[in-house]
Order: structure tokens, then sequence, then C-alpha cells
């Protein structure tokens, strides 16, 4: 495997990432064994899966403790083992408040804050979710009774931590908001003004501060083509998904599909 000429597949600021990634299939290959990566933010593992799964010999799988998670691991193993869900270091963190009031008043970045804060790299951290009576948060197995033991308060709130295994976490069925519009084009800020119903020229704002994601990557180029399937997302907007694509009215206007969240 010629590293070098791997890194310069991908834009700088990923080549460190995507060097231990490469350092993980190499391992995997040489030792004949299998090999996982840390979590990594889901715009770059999809990036990097789709670069890595064409090398001989390699079985890659991208997983993050659900079907749904934006940050995963990479695990990689010779072709003659078998990659299952099972064989990812995740556990399930299970946060609850010591009160009445529920999880509602913390929000994201305060669980990650306090987790962070115990000494914990955010490598080792995967996707947290704020549900009605509970915080889930998956976390590299290693790590997860050290974290049951020592996060007594989440902000300035006393909490409870529990551990369990990954698979038997129950989560709500995500639900869409649909709505059906007519755009001038399928160029992303045409797109995204229609989803979150601001002008083009602030969606061009938008993403020329880069703030603007799509499919998890931060995007410069206001005129990119999107497709069914792409997610999109504008910081303190929330994230809008491309479901489908329709015909094309006498007008000249394409028939869209969009989903909020």
């Amino acid at each position: 495997m010629q590293k070098e000429q791997w890194l310069k597949q991908v834009q700088p600021q990923e080549r460190l990432l995507f060097a231990k990634v490469l350092d993980a299939a190499q391992s995997s290959i040489i030792r004949h064994k299998k090999t996982i990566t840390d979590f990594i933010d889901k715009g770059k593992s999809s990036i990097f899966f789709e670069k890595v799964k064409c090398i001989q010999d390699l079985e890659v799988m991208v997983f993050g403790g659900n079907s749904e998670s934006e940050r995963c691991m990479m695990a990689f193993a010779p072709n003659n083992m078998e990659l299952t869900e099972e064989d990812f270091p995740i556990k399930a963190l299970h946060i609850t408040k010591n009160n009445k009031f529920g999880q509602a008043d913390l929000s994201h970045r305060d669980y990650l804050g306090s987790i962070l804060g115990l000494g914990i790299d955010r490598a080792k951290v995967g996707d947290i979710i704020i549900l009605e009576k509970e915080t889930i948060c998956y976390i590299h197995k290693d790590l997860a009774e050290y974290v049951q033991t020592a996060l007594e308060f989440v902000s300035r709130t006393k909490v409870k931590v529990s551990v369990s295994d990954i698979f038997v976490v129950t989560l709500p069925e995500k639900v869409w908001k649909y709505h059906t519009m007519t755009v001038a084009s399928l160029r992303l800020d045409a797109i995204a003004s229609a989803a979150f119903h601001l002008s083009r020229a602030k969606v061009q704002q938008y993403i020329k501060k880069e703030i603007v994601q799509v499919n998890w990557n931060t995007v410069i180029n206001p005129s990119l083509l999107l497709k069914e399937g792409d997610m999109i997302s504008i910081r303190s907007f929330g994230r809008a998904k491309l479901f489908e694509i329709g015909n094309v009215t006498k007008k000249d206007r394409i028939c869209v599909t969009i989903g909020r969240e």
C-alpha cells in the first residue's frame, strides 16, 4: 500500500485522520486480524469508505451503534473473515437526571462538554441522542465504566449513568415532515432556499461562512448539484433531506419532495 499516494486522494485537512484509517487497514492486512478505528464523523467516514473499499483482500464496514449513527467507527478484516456489528467496541450510556423535569433543558453541547471534561478524547465518543426520559451516548466500551462512575453532573445538573449493550437500546423512529414544492434547479442554494424558507442570497451567505453541510461535509460551492438522498444542514436551522426528484413542470421548474426533521 503506497500510503503517500492514498493521502493525495483526500483534502489536506483530512489527511491526518485518513492516515490513521489507512494504518488500521494496513494492520489488518499485515497481521491478518480485525482492526477498528475510533469514531469518525459520518461525512468523513463515508468518503474514506469509498476510497478504501476497493483495496484487494480487505473487508470494510462502517457502524456507530445504530443504523442512522452520525459518528461511526470503521472496521477492517481480511476477506476470509466476516465483519458484523458485534465486532464494534461500542457501549451505550444511559444518562438520566436526578429530578422530575426530564432532559429537555440540557443540550447536546452540555452532555458532550461534561463527558469530555472527564478527560475523554472526542474520538472515543459517538452519537449523543437526547430523548424525553433519558439521553443515550455511544462510547468506546473501554471507557464506559469509567464514565458511569465519574460522570456526576451535566452542566450543573446531577445525573445518574448506567451502561448497556447497544443492541438493547430502542430509539424512536425519526419523524420527517414532508413538503412537495418546485425549484428552479437542483443547485444547493436553490434546494436549501426552498427547504429552509430562506432567500438564495441568504443561503449563499451561509455557504460562504462555511456553516452549510451536505451529507455531513462542509460545502463552499452554492452551485453543487444535489441528488436524491442528500442531507443538507445549516447551523442553527436544522437539517433537511432531499427525498425525491420528480418531473419538470411546464414552466421548467423541478418538482421535489423535501423532508425536515
